[in-house]
């Protein structure tokens, strides 16, 4: 059995002038995306060499964060990725606007930048504004990479290469179906690893249409994130030796040589899941999907958990069955959902629900000077969710005492890179 790990190791020596960028690059450029970097928001950049030789990694904890650091300690040695300069990485979690949104651009050696967009972190925010586009046109961090995409292209006339994992393979399409047609001719190709779908606006307009055949999506073979709204169809089936929902975890997909073990078709339950989910979003009004986010996330914040590591297993398992049995959830959402929760065995969501336990507790510096989107354009979607939110009184429930948490010191710690004479600053983000 081999992953993204294997490959480096064993194909890491190939350059890009030899055997050209393909699937399991774009997957690797994602992955990486997950992790916090020491002066990566330097417009000059880092080569990952540089990177990986002054320790510029912010570190973390968890399985996820060892697997990623790994990943990207073997992309630094290697002669395809070396070279490679990343710069412009943000991290932002603005919690008034319900936004998460991290990216960085990589040039990469054969003359093209790839521009990595990040998935769903630890945060309740994040994790909120990914129930948001079930009910909303767009949703804050698809603004962010809109803007992010737009002046990542302006830095170069390079050629683009767009990818994301996750909830960032729906940040790549979306901003590459919203940047201008002189952008969007610019890009070669657009890469989306279980990816949520578009919503129906989208994707039936025209900046869609223009840039639909240079995606390329691949989704594991008990797909649910992949398969969520108008998703992208032809993709690729990779086979993932995980269960049910922790097959979106890419460490577990298969790779055969040069490229994914691939299968056929997806399995049964992600048949079965797909219809349950299409059926809930084609017969509820968007404002009955907002009730049931609205009723769920108003339950996690009796918690006063900031993140999903603050949720055991056991609280997490009480607030959905809460949920389910609330009256101000529509009928025809509690069926669906109560239908999910009868399918949870199959689906996997205990397991999945450890594995974002164990996911890294990244700081974001919530401060960047490479701004995402104008004040002015911040404050209108503050505004808007204001008036989207409704004060409704929530149940109680009963809920650990948040821990206090650990005050950061103000020190600077430098660290020097005798290579070339710069060096980093390596103040804890905040």
């Amino acid at each position: 059995m081999a992953n993204m790990l294997d490959y480096l190791v064993w194909r890491g020596d190939i350059p890009f002038s030899v055997v050209p960028w393909g699937g399991i690059d774009g997957l690797i450029c994602a992955v990486i995306s997950y992790l916090n970097y020491h002066g990566a928001r330097d417009s000059n950049g880092w080569t990952l060499e540089e990177l990986n030789r002054i320790d510029g990694i912010q570190e973390g904890s968890g399985n996820s964060f060892a697997a990623r650091k790994a990943v990207f300690q073997e992309m630094a040695k290697s002669a395809r990725f070396a070279e490679a300069r990343m710069h412009h990485a943000i991290a932002l979690t603005d919690h008034e606007i319900e936004m998460q949104f991290s990216a960085l651009c990589l040039d990469l050696p054969d003359g093209t930048t790839c521009i990595a967009f990040r998935g769903t972190d630890n945060t309740i925010v994040g994790w909120r504004e990914d129930f948001n586009m079930a009910y909303q046109t767009r949703v804050p961090a698809q603004e962010a990479a809109t803007l992010y995409l737009t002046r990542a292209a302006e830095l170069s006339n390079r050629p683009l290469r767009i990818v994301g994992h996750s909830k960032g393979g729906n940040l790549a399409v979306y901003a590459a179906s919203c940047v201008s047609k002189k952008v969007q001719k610019r890009i070669e190709s657009i890469w989306s690893y279980d990816g949520p779908g578009m919503n129906r606006e989208m994707s039936q307009s025209d900046g869609f249409g223009r840039i639909r055949e240079k995606i390329r999506s691949y989704i594991p073979q008990t797909s649910i994130i992949g398969l969520l709204m108008d998703y992208y169809e032809p993709y690729t089936v990779v086979h993932s030796t995980a269960s049910g929902i922790s097959q979106h975890d890419p460490m577990t997909w298969q790779i055969y040589g040069p490229q994914f073990e691939t299968l056929e078709t997806i399995d049964h339950t992600a048949v079965v899941t797909r219809d349950t989910l299409h059926e809930w979003l084609q017969n509820s009004s968007p404002e009955q999907r907002a009730d049931f986010v609205d009723t769920l996330f108003r339950l996690v914040d009796t918690t006063k958990a900031t993140r999903m590591s603050d949720l055991t297993s056991e609280k997490l398992r009480s607030l959905l069955t809460m949920v389910g049995n609330r009256k101000e959830v529509n009928p025809e959402t509690r069926r669906v959902f109560n239908r999910l929760m009868a399918q949870a065995v199959t689906l996997g969501f205990g397991n999945m629900i450890d594995l974002v336990r164990g996911r890294k507790d990244d700081n974001s510096d919530n401060s960047d000077e490479w701004e995402t989107m104008s004040p002015e354009k911040r404050l209108e979607m503050k505004a808007a969710r204001s008036r989207e939110t409704e004060e409704k009184p929530a149940e109680p429930i009963a809920a650990e005492p948040p821990k206090p948490k650990e005050k950061k010191g103000d020190r600077k710690e430098k660290t020097g890179d005798k290579k070339n004479g710069r060096t980093l600053d390596k103040t804890p983000a905040v």
